[in-house]
């Protein structure tokens, strides 16, 4: 079996599978520079907000104001925040050039290797649930089976 794929920074080889990796998303006719901007933004109701985020400079100004507690969140949140990450990477891995680099990961588990984030990626000791990097490779397998 093949070693597991970790991505998490500019660093690393497989950086452009981050949600603070390019290539953006539109959404109703909306361009976000990143998955970050639109995962962030859709946390609350407040449409303001929601412009704040995406006008965001860089998509750690949209992840410090997204995960800033002066704002209540959706009360529906914990419910949906899988939901809004799978459509916002089933859009971004629709662009060839970031589909490529899924699919290039072949079979590989894929883990963001974030040290500070037990949900999403795997955390500082590997034991968090790396629900980024399940997510992915549901993508990836959906992809190949649309082909």
């Amino acid at each position: 079996m093949e070693e597991p794929l970790y991505f998490y920074t500019k660093s690393m080889p497989f950086w452009g599978l981050s949600n603070f990796a390019p290539p953006g998303i539109e959404v109703d006719g909306v361009y976000w520079d990143t998955i970050e901007h639109y995962f962030q933004a859709q946390k609350f109701g407040d449409l303001a907000l929601r412009e704040r985020i995406r006008r965001a400079a860089t998509p750690k100004d949209a992840r410090e104001l997204g995960q800033s507690r002066r704002y209540p969140l959706r009360a529906d949140w914990d419910s949906v925040r899988e939901e809004v990450m799978l459509f916002a990477l089933r859009l971004k891995f629709n662009v060839p050039s970031a589909r490529a680099l899924l699919l290039s990961t072949g079979e590989r588990e894929l883990i963001e290797s974030s040290p500070y984030d037990h949900y999403w990626a795997c955390g500082k000791d590997g034991t968090g649930l790396n629900r980024l990097g399940r997510l992915l490779m549901q993508v990836r397998s959906e992809i190949r089976n649309d082909a």
